[in-house]
């Protein structure tokens, strides 16, 4: 019953202060409605780059999870907006069915993957999707292991600044603990430089060799402010509002139990090439401290 009621009082602080760091965000960002777009890629660039290109008033990201199961990206998983997005209506496509085809691959010290993608727009809000990644992760301590991971889901673009989504994956980890999610995801735009970012997400493990069943809701928000044309403040936090574990004398796995919060500062050095860092405050999983992770990206 205390336990149930902490969690309650975390959960109701972690809602209030950020509604208090949007309400910030959002006076700032409207202080700033004369600035360029943010979040849409610049209209005259794109005509310049792709003068064949077919002329659409709205464009949509789709969000395909590549990262490693264990490391995760920067050696932790805390957000689902670290994702690999791709622009649909950028793709070239293959006629007559037009279907988008296009990969993308990664490779770091110990780890590698490569991820094919499908896209498909059956009417011009709605885009379909699904991909398949490889990856391979090598040690010289536990040598070679692979994984694969499956996705498919659906965008839909309700108005020019609101976008729905629905996804489902499953994650093999190595043949280890394998599990699935599905998830809704929201996209708003109150204004032209801020954009808010939110997703409500059920993971549970598939059957695997430990017996073990865990579930659990998770809450993932995001929200981005333009401050100048090159600049951008990022706000991250996630907490998982309910849990279940057969084996409580057993740890949940990191991906169903990811509390974190935090900000990074964005910056443009070209239109395409740009860095992210910062500090993202996570749980550690065997202290159950919040401990300050560092956050450098190149994107």
């Amino acid at each position: 019953m205390g336990e149930q009621k902490e969690r309650t009082m975390k959960l109701r602080l972690f809602i209030y202060i950020w509604c208090l760091a949007i309400s910030v965000l959002t006076v700032s960002g409207q202080e700033k409605y004369n600035l360029i777009d943010s979040l849409k890629l610049n209209q005259e660039l794109l005509n310049r780059m792709y003068p064949d290109m077919p002329r659409q008033s709205s464009a949509m990201s789709v969000s395909i999870p590549t990262i490693n199961p264990i490391l995760g990206r920067d050696g932790i998983q805390y957000s689902r907006f670290e994702d690999f997005s791709i622009t649909p209506f950028l793709l070239p496509q293959t006629s007559p069915s037009g279907v988008n085809f296009f990969g993308v691959g990664a490779d770091d010290i110990f780890s590698k993957n490569r991820t094919a993608i499908a896209s498909y727009s059956p009417m011009p809000r709605l885009n379909l999707h699904t991909a398949a990644t490889l990856g391979l992760v090598e040690t010289p301590f536990f040598g070679k292991a692979n994984y694969y991971i499956l996705n498919a889901g659906a965008n839909y673009l309700v108005s020019p600044n609101l976008m729905a989504g629905i996804s489902g994956s499953y994650n093999s980890d190595f043949d280890v603990l394998p599990y699935w999610n599905v998830a809704a995801d929201l996209q708003y735009m109150p204004t032209h430089s801020l954009m808010l970012e939110g997703s409500v997400g059920y993971t549970k493990t598939a059957p695997n060799m430990f017996n073990l069943n865990q579930s659990a809701v998770q809450v993932d928000l995001h929200a981005r402010q333009k401050i100048t044309k090159d600049w951008y403040l990022n706000a991250y936090g996630g907490f998982p509002i309910s849990q279940h574990n057969n084996q409580p004398q057993r740890p949940m796995m990191p991906i169903m139990n990811q509390t974190y919060y935090g900000g990074t500062v964005e910056h443009w050095f070209k239109p395409t090439v740009g860095a992210e860092a910062g500090i993202i405050m996570v749980r550690d999983m065997f202290s159950g401290k919040m401990r300050a992770q560092p956050k450098l990206e190149l994107k």
